[in-house]
């Protein structure tokens, strides 16, 4: 009798490993399908990118490193995760990080901004936030906050959300968002 359950529960574990593989599978798929369809729009559109990238760390520019047409589309990204590199590389002042916190929307935009002036594109796109505890969280900005600004012919479009689940999940999450707030915002106006 106990092998019976043992050979059941072995088979259970098994299906719903493979239900698991599926899912991401489908998953994987679907975002590397999306990955293709933003650069390809961007490519058509003829437009460039630069990230500067504090939350995601460079995920950002490494989810388009498998996309067909990526060096026609990507000009650069800087990861911008210490106060020291916002500071020193991308020239955001220690007194508006001390007033707004690393992690903030007035942030954000500036990076945006500054980005301009150390790689050539024509979006320059940045994303701060907190993808774990320990940074600069409070109740009205808890973990899974994200911070997105793009700038396009000198207009910015702004985002803030909040996601769920584990670092890598929102980190994810803020990589897609800033994917879908592009193709919303410059591509699909340019239209």
């Amino acid at each position: 009798m106990p092998e019976i359950m043992v050979k059941g529960f072995i088979n259970y574990i098994i299906q719903d490993i493979g239900i698991l593989i599926y899912i991401y599978l489908i998953h994987c798929l679907f975002m590397k399908r999306t990955l293709n369809y933003f650069v390809k729009a961007m490519k058509e559109e003829g437009l460039t990118l630069a990230l500067a990238e504090s939350i995601t760390c460079g995920m950002a520019a490494e989810k388009l490193a498998v996309c067909f047409g990526t060096s026609d589309v990507l000009r650069g990204s800087i990861v911008c995760y210490t106060p020291e590199v916002k500071h020193h590389l991308m020239r955001i002042p220690k007194t508006v990080m001390e007033k707004y916190t690393c992690e903030s929307m007035q942030i954000t935009e500036l990076l945006a901004k500054n980005l301009k002036s150390l790689i050539k594109a024509d979006v320059h796109a940045a994303l701060t936030g907190l993808a774990s505890p320990g940074g600069s969280e409070t109740k009205n900005k808890p973990v899974g906050t994200v911070f997105i600004c793009i700038r396009y012919k000198d207009r910015s479009y702004k985002k803030r959300l909040l996601f769920r689940g584990t670092p890598a999940e929102i980190r994810k999450k803020s990589c897609a968002a800033l994917y879908e707030l592009i193709l919303e915002k410059v591509i699909k106006n340019k239209q």
